[in-house]
């Protein structure tokens, strides 16, 4: 009768240890998953510049001499430019849907990204010699629940070949080049979002009237 009680309590002690063991190890299969897609640590190892797809990111901000503007994605998957969430500019007034000129300008300038690519790495702490700690463009990348970003990247200097642009990864040691219209088109984008902006803003301003 002890024995058989013994041997039941020894299943019960197997069986919880077993199922302590395999939660164990979901929990960590699920952390390094979250780590190879969240962390980044190398992205630019991986050749691409973005660590995922650009219909992964569902919001950007780029920071631009000393301006914020934010562009988003709607319910439809479409590109806007989210006025309020930015600092040049701010519209009394707006939709937070695409139009769809909006959607295919900011589509145009941000489809390339996704297709491209790092030219030279540099892993180095002498960040100054190559623009980074000054940026003239930050950029942040987000997910689907628009929280914590993917990526934040800081463009630095033009390179001496005068075709590369320096660029960091920000919260690493990592410093590595891309081509400089990567950079070109961000500064074009933001320039076609201030004429969107002022144009909205002029709209509202006339209908007031």
């Amino acid at each position: 009768m002890n024995s058989n009680k013994s041997l039941k309590v020894v299943w019960l002690v197997l069986i919880t240890l077993v199922t302590l063991i395999t939660v164990i190890n979901l929990e960590t299969a699920g952390d390094v998953s979250h780590a190879g897609h969240g962390g980044h640590d190398n992205v630019f190892e991986s050749g691409a510049l973005l660590p995922v797809k650009l219909s992964d990111i569902y919001a950007v901000e780029l920071v631009y001499q000393g301006d914020l503007f934010l562009i988003e994605k709607d319910e439809a998957g479409h590109w806007f430019y989210h006025a309020h969430g930015a600092t040049n500019g701010v519209l009394e007034s707006h939709e937070h849907q695409a139009t769809p000129n909006e959607n295919e300008t900011i589509s145009i300038s941000l489809i390339g990204l996704e297709n491209a690519r790092v030219e030279r790495r540099l892993k180095t702490k002498e960040k100054d010699a190559y623009g980074v700690t000054k940026p003239t463009l930050i950029s942040l990348l987000y997910g689907q629940d628009k929280i914590r970003p993917l990526s934040q990247f800081a463009f630095g200097d033009l390179a001496t070949d005068r075709l590369s642009r320096y660029i960091h990864l920000i919260g690493s040691d990592q410093v590595a080049t891309i081509a400089d219209y990567q950079y070109e088109n961000l500064i074009n984008l933001v320039e076609k979002i201030k004429t969107i902006n002022s144009e909205a803003t002029q709209e509202i301003s006339e209908s007031k009237i």
